[in-house]
Formats: C-alpha cells, sequence, structure tokens
C-alpha cells in the first residue's frame, strides 16, 4: 500500500491561491457594466413622478427611438476606436435620407425601387466616410477639421439635392422598415441589435477589430509591426459612413418624410452614447455593449424628460452635460491609472 505525501507548501499555495471577482477577469465590462446601476436608478426615479413610462407602448417607442443612436453609436465607436471622430454623421443622415426618398419616388417599381432606394443611401453614406478618411489618411488632415468641415459641406449637399421639399408617403415595404413590428418588437430595433452584434464581431473576432484597436492604441507600434494603418483607419470612416446612411433610411422610413434639414445634432447624440458605453475618446478601446447601454441610458433620460414635461431645450441642456461629464470621468480614470492621452 502506497501513500501519497503531499508538501505543506503546495497546499498552502493551493489555499491562497488569489481568487478574482468577475470584473478582475473581464476588466473590459468594468466601464460599461458601471451604466447598469445609475440606468435602474433613473428608471425608477422616472417610474415615481410618471408611471406611464413601463406602459408597454412607452417602452416600445424608446427602443424605436433609440435604434437609430444605436446604429450611429455603432459607426461612432468603429472610429473612435481608431482614434477618430466623425462629426459629419448627422449631415449625413440627411444626405442619405434625401437620396432615398428621391429613389423611391423616381416612378420605378415597388419591388425595384426599394432595394435600389436602400443601396443608394448605404453608398452615399459610405462615400461621405471615403472622402473623409482620405483627408484623414492620405492628407493628413485632423479628423476634427475634415468632419467639421464635411459635417457644413454635407448639409450643403442635401439642400442641394433636396431644396426646401419634402418627400412623403413611401412604398409600404420601405415605411416597414422603420414603422413595422416583428413578434410584437419594432422592426427598427431590431436591425440596430443585429448592427450592434455585427459590430461587436468585427471588433472582437477579427482582424480588422484588432489592427484598428491597435492604431488607435498606439500608432507608432502599429506602423512598426507591419499594419497599414492608413487603410485600416480608411475603412472605419467608409463604415462608419455607411451605418450612417443607413440611419438616414430608418429615420425616413420612420417619419415616411425625408428633407434636408433631419439628423441635425444627431453627432452629438452618437459620441454622446459611445463616451458614455465607455469607448475611450483617446482610441484604443471600445465596448459596443458599451454603445448599446449607453443608447438606453440617454434613450431613457430623453424620454423621462418628456414624461415628466421638462422643456425641449433643457433635454439639449443634459445631453451636452452628460457627454462634458462622462469625458471628464474619462479623463480623470487615465490620471489616476497614470496613462497619458498624447
Amino acid at each position: 500500500m502506497t501513500h501519497k505525501v503531499v508538501s505543506l507548501e503546495v497546499v498552502s499555495s493551493r489555499r491562497s491561491k488569489p481568487r478574482f471577482s468577475f470584473l478582475q477577469r473581464n476588466p473590459g465590462l468594468r466601464a460599461p457594466l458601471g451604466l447598469v446601476v445609475p440606468l435602474v436608478l433613473l428608471a425608477i426615479v422616472i417610474t415615481l413622478v410618471n408611471p406611464v413610462f413601463l406602459d408597454a407602448r412607452n417602452l416600445f417607442n424608446v427602443f424605436r427611438q433609440i435604434s437609430i443612436f444605436l446604429v450611429l453609436g455603432t459607426g461612432m465607436t468603429i472610429v473612435m476606436a481608431a482614434r477618430g471622430i466623425d462629426l459629419s454623421v448627422g449631415s449625413n443622415v440627411a444626405l442619405s435620407a434625401c437620396v432615398t426618398a428621391i429613389v423611391l419616388k423616381s416612378g420605378l417599381a415597388a419591388e425595384a425601387a426599394v432595394p435600389l432606394a436602400i443601396a443608394a443611401g448605404i453608398g452615399v453614406g459610405a462615400i461621405v466616410g471615403l472622402v473623409n478618411g482620405t483627408f484623414v489618411t492620405v492628407f493628413k488632415v485632423p479628423p476634427l477639421i475634415v468632419t467639421l468641415g464635411t459635417l457644413t459641406a454635407v448639409r450643403g449637399a442635401a439642400y442641394l439635392v433636396m431644396g426646401p421639399n419634402q418627400l412623403r408617403n413611401f412604398p409600404d415595404a420601405f415605411s416597414f422598415i422603420g414603422q413595422g413590428t416583428v413578434l410584437g418588437l419594432p422592426m427598427a430595433g431590431l436591425i440596430a441589435v443585429v448592427v450592434v452584434i455585427l459590430g461587436a464581431y468585427l471588433m472582437n473576432r477579427t482582424r480588422f477589430g484588432a489592427y484598428v484597436l491597435a492604431l488607435g492604441g498606439n500608432r507608432s507600434a502599429a506602423v512598426r509591426a507591419g499594419i497599414r494603418v492608413g487603410r485600416y483607419e480608411l475603412l472605419a470612416y467608409v463604415s462608419c459612413g455607411a451605418l450612417a446612411g443607413l440611419a438616414g433610411i430608418m429615420l425616413a422610413s420612420r417619419l415616411d418624410a425625408a428633407q434636408a434639414v433631419l439628423g441635425a445634432m444627431m453627432e452629438l447624440h452618437a459620441i454622446a452614447v459611445v463616451v458614455l458605453g465607455g469607448t475611450l475618446l483617446f482610441g484604443g478601446f471600445a465596448t459596443l455593449l458599451g454603445t448599446l447601454l449607453g443608447a438606453v441610458f440617454l434613450g431613457v433620460a430623453e424620454n423621462g424628460l418628456l414624461l415628466m414635461r421638462v422643456p425641449f431645450y433643457w433635454q439639449q441642456i443634459v445631453i451636452g452635460l452628460t457627454l462634458v461629464i462622462a469625458v471628464a470621468i474619462q479623463l480623470a480614470r487615465f490620471r489616476r491609472q497614470g496613462m497619458t492621452t498624447e
């Protein structure tokens, strides 16, 4: 009969092995999940003030309302991961919606007009992203300046193709995108969730996502590693533009109308949901789960302000302050960790 001799040191080391919490094992979830408690508290406060908040129809409307910001936020997350920014997405939404509406009203049969209009809207958005990316990557113009310029230029292009007119009454197959339901859920919301899932897969499971995060985190190191940073940065802007085009299609479908004034200030909403969710404004880290929670938080806040009959201009003040506070929290976290934004 044999006996196993176990070292007391081994036993001791096993017993003293540190046990890490869930967030310690998954540090990337720390920022997005930090929104859960404030979101729950916000929902409780709004419900106490106006119980209508929990009405199924109201929650349905919130889900449909945030769908466009989710799509825009996904594109903005990709660009910000590369240490960029796109201020032109709101204008891009307007131009894409107008082009989509023009194709829908071109006289083609609905069976041909609807898919062609959708392709045109996304294509126009991608072209705007391509222009932004080209100026950033080829001509080395800072993203803030490029997209600030295209914010105005693309809005002008929307007025150029549409003028002061408004196109309405689109085919039912197109209106279903923004107004229809599937299993009791808004079609627009389901599209947005699919976009977020695909964006998360792209950023976490593909070479594209890894390279975008690499160039956003340390561009010089990415270049030394042989990554063609210009190509992936350009693709990030094209992706953001294409998703802005999709958001324009969804907005035109929901309103059953299109005009050049659509999308005003949507760039602020897109940036706010991304930064609120924990994606770094300085590149190198992105979380689509955070973008989803950020969109829900902002949508709930706006809906709560409406239910409380708060004037519209106060809503804008809240959104602006939310963005500033979120960035300030990010900066404080960076300083606490001894990191730099240079």
